[in-house]
């Protein structure tokens, strides 16, 4: 795509057009991501041993903080490109994203290395028993330890390039990583019998192969790229350090509280029978499916928003935001519905164990009731990140996950043994789709008062 076509894209075509056109190949590349990472489920399930399925839930916290430090640099660096190039300043944005990919592979590897010295310390914390151990640390060497730097640099130059309006070549590289891994999965777990290291074996290479082919587009297509991008890091200066970690840090910060929170469930449900942890991955997995494409519809409709109020075009803006939002919606609402009245079939999909279906299907019934209010809410953190509404996105962060939940989890689990835990999500999604719309009617209403002080210009 050349670069006036790139701004016509941002500037000029229709939204739904300019959405679908940024939305469709986030959505599809966040499924496809979603699948390999099920694969490792499914596989692993159909050995029919709840421990090995077990292994995988507890690393699962571990694994996502990758996603957190890729957030951090992805989220933030994609959004301050997006604004950069909507107000005209295309010059800076290369720096912006060497130093973004430089810093996201350093975090990385001191992650990588913590957890190399760690590891046993971290899984015991999960409550992780004498009969997953040993598969939990086979998991946890391949996905994070080796193949830690792969996963992040890959999902932040998703990022980059996307925020340039080039989500079809994001999707295709993430795509990539995603058929690779099932195909790995099978070979590996079935075909050499490595059972759960082969399962993440699979997750490396197919992580690093998106990595390269993304990192390959890049270098080749350096001339014709709004973003150039450079061989050596580079010193950003002190306002757009603050403007990446301003947005990026919120973003980063749902990953972290969402495993923080997610390993206080674990060692809740570690007092309890294994197939009900086997059940609860499961669960995880299926929620997981309308959870990543609700992600691909706001990191999607990201770059248009940044864009456009970057530029001042604030009705162009809400419009974006108004299409994202009723699609996500409209998704949330039909997906709901599947998993209520086909809830054992879908988890049975995964193990065939009798009881760890039953848990599965009444923890993905209780779970799924947050779906509505947490689309609404990350639609607008996605806003937030676009406009660079850092205290509005912190906050939420904040709100969801890893403060208030960790004492109503105790709460719950002390009322409704076991069953109340899978409720306190929903009861926090709900508060914070409140917050979120409140909180986006004032930017709203400040928005019109500013641009009527203005006469409009």
């Amino acid at each position: 795509m050349e670069a006036t076509e790139k701004t016509e894209l941002f500037e000029r075509t229709p939204i739904r057009k300019a959405a679908l056109t940024l939305v469709v190949p986030t959505v599809i590349s966040q499924l496809v991501v979603l699948i390999y990472n099920m694969a490792d489920t499914w596989f692993i399930g159909q050995t029919g041993d709840p421990y090995q399925v077990a292994a995988v839930t507890v690393t699962y916290p571990i694994f996502m903080l990758l996603n957190a430090l890729a957030n951090l640099f992805g989220i933030g660096g994609s959004s301050l490109i997006s604004r950069l190039l909507g107000s005209g300043e295309q010059k800076r944005t290369g720096t912006v994203a060497t130093f973004s990919l430089w810093a996201a592979g350093s975090a990385a590897l001191a992650y990588a290395l913590l957890c190399r010295t760690f590891d046993r310390q971290f899984l015991s914390m999960l409550g992780t028993d004498a009969g997953t151990m040993g598969y939990a640390q086979d998991y946890l060497f391949w996905t994070v330890i080796i193949g830690g730097i792969p996963t992040v640099l890959n999902l932040v130059l998703a990022n980059l390039i996307r925020a340039q309006g080039e989500a079809r070549t994001s999707s295709i590289g993430m795509s990539l990583g995603g058929v690779l891994n099932v195909l790995l999965d099978s070979l590996f777990i079935f075909g050499l019998q490595m059972g759960v290291a082969g399962a993440a074996l699979a997750t490396c290479l197919s992580n690093t192969a998106s990595m390269l082919f993304l990192l390959a587009h890049t270098i080749r297509h350096q001339n014709e790229s709004l973003v150039k991008f450079s061989l050596l890091p580079k010193r950003i200066d002190r306002s757009a350090h603050g403007q990446i970690y301003s947005i990026g840090t919120p973003a980063a910060l749902q990953i972290i509280l969402a495993s923080i929170s997610n390993a206080v469930l674990l060692r809740l449900m570690s007092g309890y029978a294994v197939a009900a942890i086997s059940g609860m991955g499961v669960m995880q997995k299926v929620e997981s499916i309308p959870f990543q494409a609700i992600m691909g519809i706001s990191n999607g409709i990201l770059p248009l928003i940044a864009y456009n109020y970057a530029s001042g075009n604030r009705e162009r803006m809400r419009q974006a935001v108004r299409y994202a939002l009723t699609r996500g919606l409209f998704f949330a609402c039909i997906f709901f519905v599947l998993c209520e009245v086909f809830a054992p079939q879908i988890v049975r999909f995964f193990i065939a164990d009798a009881a760890s279906v039953a848990y599965g299907a009444a923890f993905v019934r209780l779970r799924i009731l947050a779906l509505p209010f947490i689309t609404t809410e990350f639609m607008l953190i996605a806003v937030f990140q676009g406009i660079g509404g850092a205290k509005q996105a912190f906050f939420l962060s904040l709100f969801r996950k890893g403060i208030l939940d960790l004492p109503l989890m105790i709460l719950a689990d002390r009322i409704w043994p076991m069953y109340g835990l899978m409720l306190v999500q929903p009861f926090m999604e709900f508060c914070g789709c409140c917050i979120a719309l409140a909180l986006y009617r004032a930017v709203h209403r400040n928005s019109q008062l500013q641009f009527e002080t203005t006469g409009g210009n």
